[in-house]
């Protein structure tokens, strides 16, 4: 068995199942159904394990959900339960299948975490599938995503990076557009959402608040509001008094921040498209957003409050404190792009880094880019989450 895709029903799986039909390699595709198998002789995870397993989704249904602590002690049971039973379950299909490769997408659900710890107990290379880093591409990776992911982080790495192809020109750069949330559809088409932007202001793209990339790469702010606390203290005691701070409810998000909208006077809510409000910005402040590298596509400056793999010194601006945050607002009037450094990250991601095009429209270029992305962790070149180019 070449690999072993595991995966969730859904369009996740759709995507996977399309792979193991159009790869000429030997594949075999799995979901999370409680199936029977035969376990017996099958070992049990450590303590620690386990522990580390449910960790993370506990706190993601703690940002969605308000429930008394017995209940939460319930629910810690009831995954220690799932993880044993995902644990022994994996561990009879891979030791029955001795795949060469796994694939996963994300990574970061339950079963993924038991199968990923088979993994490193039998010495199989993980593949992460994920979204792609820039518009029209999926992200192909051995160690993780988003900040886990095999990147360098060295900006001399990206300014002697030597593009094989001329880039596009900024403003035929298109975002991707995405769709609200149901249940704040009809709230987001408000008109006061949509009044004129102000003269001179900084872009705060809000993000979903049980995201993995604010639970797990984000140490000082942990929700929206903890990130709306930060801006305001800039607004206070930020030099230039005539900057606005426009932010952008995450469109994902079911969450409406209603308290918040006319909290402050120079804090406002804006539904505008997001290239809108990124272009005529004097710069983007995220936590670790994707808006982020949307920013960096359109030359506009970045400040990075948490964990990313764009929060590169020169490539962007990364903070620690609010005190911190205040000076580089204070500095960014002078700021000019270094765009050897820009265009040599993005022409990396797009050369070597990322799949091209869409996981969820894919096409032959997109198979083939697969098909040789796995050849080369199956020669064995890219084991132990080395990076794959």
């Amino acid at each position: 068995m070449d690999i072993l895709f595991f995966s969730l029903r859904g369009s996740m799986y759709r995507y996977f199942a399309m792979l193991c039909r159009e790869l000429p390699l030997q594949t075999r595709l799995l979901d999370f159904s409680p199936t029977f198998y035969y376990t017996r002789g099958a070992p049990a995870p450590s303590e620690c394990d386990v522990a580390l397993g449910i960790d993370f989704q506990l706190q993601r249904k703690r940002c969605k959900y308000r429930a008394p602590e017995w209940i939460w002690k319930i629910i810690g049971c009831y995954y220690s339960l799932q993880y044993r039973r995902f644990y022994r379950r994996f561990y009879y299909l891979i030791d029955r299948e001795q795949p060469k490769c796994i694939a996963l997408w994300n990574g970061h659900r339950l079963p993924e975490f038991a199968i990923k710890q088979l993994a490193r107990e039998f010495n199989i290379p993980v593949v992460h599938f994920e979204n792609g880093l820039l518009p029209n591409t999926t992200t192909f990776d051995l160690n993780g995503v988003n900040d886990r992911n095999s990147l360098p982080r060295c900006a001399s790495f990206y300014r002697a990076y030597k593009p094989a192809h001329a880039s596009t020109p900024i403003a035929e750069r298109e975002l991707v557009t995405r769709k609200f949330h149901r249940a704040k559809r009809a709230h987001a088409g408000q008109g006061e959402f949509f009044a004129p932007l102000p003269g001179k202001y900084i872009f705060v793209p809000f993000q979903v608040k049980f995201d993995s990339q604010i639970l797990l790469n984000s140490p000082r702010i942990k929700t929206m509001y903890e990130l709306y606390n930060w801006i305001e203290y800039v607004a206070e005691n930020s030099c230039d008094n005539s900057i606005i701070f426009v932010i952008k409810e995450h469109p994902s998000d079911p969450h409406k921040y209603t308290d918040l909208y006319k909290n402050h006077p120079r804090i406002r809510f804006s539904n505008r498209d997001t290239q809108e409000l990124i272009t005529k910005s004097q710069a983007v402040v995220t936590v670790n957003s994707s808006v982020g590298l949307e920013a960096l596509l359109l030359h506009r400056p970045v400040v990075v409050l948490g964990n990313a793999c764009f929060a590169i010194e020169d490539l962007s601006y990364p903070v620690t404190s609010k005190e911190a945050l205040v000076n580089m607002i204070d500095k960014l009037k002078g700021w000019q792009p270094d765009v050897t450094l820009i265009e040599g990250f993005l022409s990396y991601l797009k050369e070597q880094y990322c799949l091209p095009v869409s996981w969820r429209n894919p096409d032959q270029q997109h198979i083939d880019a697969v098909t040789e992305k796995f050849k080369t962790v199956l020669a064995g070149g890219t084991r132990n989450g080395s990076q794959i180019t």
